[in-house]
């Protein structure tokens, strides 16, 4: 074989060797279904696409309610359909509250919400709980939020990243220390809030 023949095809090799890398990433990029069914680190449900929303537009009268200590923070929502919160709903947000005490030095860049059908100040009662915000919502914010996320049932929870976008839903029995693992994930990578 003669050299410049051998360089070329040398040159060839390294070029496809290198361009393999791109190659693989575009076509899982442009076939998300090739991943299905694929182990991930998560122990919530990633919705994808992250769904763009406002809070206060999951709220009655949600423009009059000062939400500013939600803004620029991870927001965990506990959707309550039908206002009656049951022994495992009141477990669920007690395990949640947990997670302010797990994650110590991070809690300051976490709040949860309680979005209810029943009345507030009895909610609020219900839980005994300070750092639980409860809002009161009717039937066109569900209908507005069923649109926006597929598949909700009654106890779910949905976490919101700093900027507005749902991007994840767990069960009403999810573990905490399954969702204190996402948040850490999700704190040691992100840049906000």
């Amino acid at each position: 074989m003669k050299p410049l023949t051998k360089n070329r095809l040398k040159l060839v090799f390294i070029a496809i060797l290198f361009s393999m890398p791109v190659i693989t990433a575009w076509t899982v990029f442009k076939n998300p279904q090739m991943l299905e069914g694929v182990k991930t680190k998560n122990h919530g449900e990633l919705i994808i696409p992250a769904v763009p929303s406002e809070l206060t537009g999951f709220v009655i009268s949600g423009d009059s309610i000062d939400m500013e200590r939600l803004k620029g923070r991870w927001v965990l929502m506990h959707i309550d359909f039908d206002g009656q919160c049951t022994s495992a709903c009141k477990k669920s947000v007690l395990r949640t509250h947990q997670l302010n005490i797990l994650l110590n030095k991070d809690s300051r860049r976490f709040r949860r919400i309680y979005l209810t059908k029943s009345n507030v100040q009895e909610t609020t009662l219900l839980f005994k709980d300070e750092s639980l915000n409860v809002y009161s919502w009717g039937e066109e914010q569900i209908n507005r939020l069923n649109q926006s996320v597929k598949g909700l049932v009654d106890g779910d929870m949905l976490l919101i990243d700093p900027l507005g976008n749902i991007m994840m839903k767990y069960k009403q029995d999810a573990d905490p220390y399954g969702i204190q693992k996402d948040l850490k994930l999700l704190f040691k990578t992100s840049q906000i809030g």
